[in-house]
């Protein structure tokens, strides 16, 4: 695999921390990535914001907005509103597995963008937070269909539409951004330690080094599971709430929960792999070598077009939505994508 990603990719090299990939944007000012030494790592990395909590919070002022999506269903999102929605683009922050509106990297990238005068909306999928009041869940990582439907609703509460996946929320992201190609109606669009591969990333997760983490997202989606009570029949409940592992909460639950016969069919179809060639809206994708959840490996495995919309970087250091650098409060990823979308803005304006 080493040797693939010496011959397959071609990286723009520096000494700053990190590589680039794909498409090189012209004047796109990237911070230099140095780890926090008390952060370092890994696990450290990973789990910074669960331990102290995020370096911004978030003031209880929102609006609570809701969009509809088919079946009559309702998915609830957190918007805080801007002075500048007229020139700047509202940014959609779709959260990960076992999350909502609450986990602790939605609040900090929310809060970091809000302070720079966007516009944000906390979305919550299918089930998930408030949603789970409105709608029938579960949602997984390649329900794009509810993510075009919020797209298409949100375009007034901003200057057009940025998205944010974090995690799987990126896998639904890039996947939603395959799908659309250049009718895709947003400026730009980032993920954030997005899967590419669904099934290696359970693979991944069931690991022994990561046992605790496994387990810590099971018990998770059992109880995301219980709250759905009543929404689907007792025994595929049942078998939600016995499951033993990840892998066999999305065979026999999640799947079949959206017609599909296991989770080797759920992972087949919905793996962002299967979509990015197609993706046409400027995206950049932040990942880092050490995360400990999604192999580094199914991105060297793929060749990133320096003429196509993607921008990837990869850092040596940073965990799993972590980034936690030296000398800066707010993680990396976090200030990499406010460069990138104020980038793009002065560009428009500009021409």
């Amino acid at each position: 695999m080493i040797i693939k990603w010496v011959v397959t990719m071609t990286a723009t090299e520096n000494k700053r921390g990190f590589r680039h990939y794909g498409r090189v944007i012209p004047g796109l000012n990237i911070p230099s990535f140095k780890t926090a030494l008390k952060w370092r790592g890994a696990d450290l990395q990973t789990l910074r914001n669960t331990i102290v909590g995020p370096s911004m919070t978030l003031t209880p002022d929102f609006e609570r907005v809701s969009f509809s999506i088919d079946g009559g269903h309702m998915l609830a999102a957190a918007y805080h509103p801007s002075p500048k929605s007229d020139v700047l683009p509202v940014i959609i922050i779709i959260h990960g597995l076992a999350g909502d509106e609450t986990s602790a990297n939605v609040i900090s990238s929310a809060a970091y963008f809000i302070s720079l005068g966007f516009p944000v909306l906390r979305l919550n999928l299918r089930g998930a937070g408030p949603s789970a009041e409105t709608s029938v869940g579960p949602y997984h990582g390649g329900l794009s269909a509810d993510l075009a439907q919020v797209v298409a609703q949100a375009q007034g509460y901003g200057a057009g539409v940025v998205l944010y996946g974090i995690s799987l929320g990126g896998n639904m992201m890039l996947k939603y951004l395959g799908e659309q190609g250049a009718a895709a109606p947003v400026r730009a669009a980032i993920a954030v330690s997005a899967p590419l591969c669904l099934k290696t990333v359970q693979i991944r997760l069931m690991e022994s080094r990561n046992r605790l983490y496994h387990n810590y997202l099971l018990l998770g989606m059992r109880n995301y599971a219980k709250q759905m009570a009543g929404q689907h029949e007792a025994d595929l409940i049942a078998r939600a709430r016995a499951a033993k592992s990840l892998y066999e909460f999305d065979d026999q639950f999640t799947a079949p929960a959206h017609g599909m016969s296991g989770a080797e069919e759920y992972y087949r179809l919905n793996s962002a792999q299967k979509f990015i060639d197609h993706i046409r809206v400027p995206t950049l994708i932040i990942h880092a070598c050490n995360d400990p959840w999604i192999p580094v490996e199914d991105y060297q495995a793929r060749q990133w077009d320096s003429a196509g919309a993607i921008s990837l970087l990869i850092a040596d250091d940073g965990g799993h939505v972590g980034f936690h650098g030296k000398g800066h409060p707010v993680p990396w990823h976090e200030r990499v994508a406010a460069e990138f979308m104020g980038h793009l803005v002065r560009q428009e304006v500009a021409a």
